[in-house]
């Protein structure tokens, strides 16, 4: 893994890609940028779809899910940072909007919303709880060893409770800013006919949610609201990965066949290696 050095020069080596070969194209995005006020979601009545919605759990990063699994209009959500295009992406910094940042032009054209959009909440940061205003970014555009992809990017804020138990807010508040963030921004996605929608562990992980209650918030929403999107693709680590595949998993059916028994020198070569990695499906009724 790279260390923050290396990550810093791969970032503006690529941030010089991205403005000579798609300046029009992040142009377009912030152009086209719509950003919604906080409190704007609570007020939209959901859509409906004639079929269910679905889910996945991956370990793969945002990135990669789209390219693997993005399928008609395609939302990623970036938990952005709520003041600064990018957070620390161009220090080295890792972590999820940085991982974004690196295979698109989306520093770019978060750059070109500053003004409108990060500039203007520097005043509502709620001791690090921060708000639900949120920007929807418009074809964005993703390339992957010469591979091109375009997907809307959802930036919306993750509400930070360590920081916010330190500025001294209470338990109640930390956990209604997570609940109505998340509430945010699924509705978004829904009153934006969105098919696929890429997420990640929102909220877990150093902003201090544990992942099942991250998780069971998820699943309240989508319970209530059983066909307002296409397909969820839950993109989250190895460490929340357990917690939400258990609320979003379909569980294996063990499956009995009649097969020979392999000779020795058979048995011997096998090892779990060779199995497939798993994807699981399942459909909110």
């Amino acid at each position: 893994m790279a260390d923050r050095e290396e990550r810093k020069e791969l970032a503006a080596k690529h941030n010089a890609l991205m403005k000579g070969a798609f300046g029009t194209d992040t142009q377009a995005t912030v152009d086209a940028a719509v950003i919604y006020e906080d409190g704007f979601a609570a007020k939209q009545d959901i859509p409906a779809r004639e079929e269910q919605t679905k889910t996945q759990v991956t370990s793969a990063f945002a990135p990669e899910a789209l390219y693997r699994f993005g399928e008609g209009h395609t939302i990623i959500v970036d938990p952005t940072s709520f003041t600064r295009p990018g957070g620390n992406y161009v220090e080295g910094g890792a972590g999820p909007e940085a991982t974004l940042c690196m295979e698109s032009n989306l520093y770019q054209v978060l750059c070109g919303v500053k003004g409108a959009y990060h500039d203007a909440n520097k005043k509502a940061q709620s001791g690090g709880l921060f708000s639900s205003r949120a920007i929807l970014l418009p074809d964005v555009v993703f390339s992957r060893s010469g591979a091109i992809r375009k997907a809307d990017i959802l930036a919306v804020a993750e509400p930070m409770r360590a920081r916010a138990l330190e500025n001294h807010r209470s338990e109640r508040e930390c956990d209604w800013a997570l609940a109505d963030r998340i509430a945010t921004l699924l509705t978004l996605a829904a009153v934006n006919e969105c098919d696929t929608l890429i997420c990640g562990a929102f909220g877990c992980g150093r902003n201090g949610y544990a992942a099942e209650q991250v998780a069971e918030l998820f699943a309240n929403w989508l319970n209530e609201h059983p066909n307002a999107l296409g397909r969820v693709i839950f993109s989250v680590p190895r460490a929340a990965f357990e917690a939400f595949d258990t609320r979003f998993g379909q569980p294996k059916e063990e499956v009995v066949q009649q097969v020979s028994q392999p000779d020795a020198e058979e048995e011997e070569a096998w090892s779990a290696d060779d199995l497939p990695e798993g994807i699981t499906f399942t459909s909110f009724e």
